[in-house]
């Protein structure tokens, strides 16, 4: 049992700072469909693939989501987007036109169609980023008071 604490006890301050890094980037995920839809342009795409939802169970076969790739043209070349919105009656098809939204500044990348959702990315990285910051901060703080 020592052993453990003297482990948690070590790693508190790098929980800490991977828990903060977690929660900003659940808020960072949760606003990027909305921010690429408000602050985006807009360009014209083709769906080019319907592709199945990965975590469907192939047991159940009355459910087989599928989203779309759709491949679109800016200024600075060719890209695609992988929508991560599965839906059982999408009203996709392969070869339709669709309005795709798209943000690129330097390295930042966001694109989104207009019925695109954040799933539960956002909401994992919160819950994680919570226990790790409340199994972290308190190490780092009881180290802290040493310093004062």
């Amino acid at each position: 049992m020592n052993i453990i604490l003297n482990i948690i006890n070590t790693i508190g301050p790098l929980l800490s700072l991977i828990g903060t890094y977690c929660l900003i980037l659940s808020y960072s995920k949760s606003n990027e469909i909305e921010h690429a839809i408000t602050k985006g342009k807009i360009a014209d795409g083709v769906v080019i693939k319907m592709r199945e939802d990965p975590d469907h169970s192939p047991a159940d076969l009355a459910y087989r989501g599928v989203a779309p790739v759709v491949e679109f043209r800016t200024v600075n070349g060719f890209f695609q987007h992988f929508s991560l919105t599965y839906k059982k009656n999408s009203p996709f098809e392969v070869g339709k036109a669709v309005k795709i939204y798209y943000y690129h500044y330097k390295s930042r990348m966001e694109m989104a169609l207009e019925d695109d959702e954040t799933g539960t990315l956002p909401k994992t990285l919160l819950k994680w980023g919570i226990i790790f910051c409340a199994i972290g901060y308190p190490i780092v703080l009881y180290k802290m008071r040493g310093l004062f």
